[in-house]
């Protein structure tokens, strides 16, 4: 998948760039240091959040048996590909990546999505208070996007 800078310099084909172009890619570099702080503060967290997140959720939520360490520890690594969408700044490379292929499995496996949606939103608690607000800022629009995909998908008893 090509992100959107790739396809300008594509579509370029050794031209001069057009002025909309220059302005996207300008906007890209300046918020760039705040994209790598990011991927700094995620990786820091990362280490005793999967802990966490699963304490948090069997506190909350002791019938559900879906969260497990390793569903704890799957999310937090999702976080990966979260972060790597802000660092191009391209939505549709979480999409790509990891929201169309958690949308799809789901119900394969037979699990609510709705279940994932909220172990999601305790980790958006945990994370949120992990990150910078500079971070978190940057962080916030993909995060949502990815829980809101999860509303959509089918529950398996419907």
């Amino acid at each position: 998948m090509n992100t959107w800078l790739t396809d300008i310099m594509r579509k370029a084909n050794e031209r001069p760039f057009p002025e909309a172009d220059v302005a996207r890619m300008t906007a890209y570099y300046a918020r760039l240091p705040a994209r790598l702080k990011l991927g700094e503060e995620l990786e820091r967290a990362e280490a005793g959040l999967a802990r966490r997140l699963h304490e948090e959720l069997t506190r909350r939520h002791p019938d559900r048996q879906t969260y497990s360490r390793p569903l704890a520890q799957d999310l937090v690594e999702s976080l990966r590909h979260v972060n790597l969408s802000v660092l191009a700044d391209d939505p549709r490379l979480l999409r790509y990546r990891w929201t169309e292929h958690l949308a799809r499995v789901l119900p394969e496996l037979g699990v609510d999505p709705l279940e994932v949606r909220d172990a999601y939103l305790v980790l958006r608690e945990l994370i949120e208070g992990r990150l910078t607000g500079s971070s978190w800022e940057v962080f916030r629009p993909a995060f949502d996007e990815m829980t809101d995909a999860l509303t959509a998908v089918p529950s398996p008893t419907a």
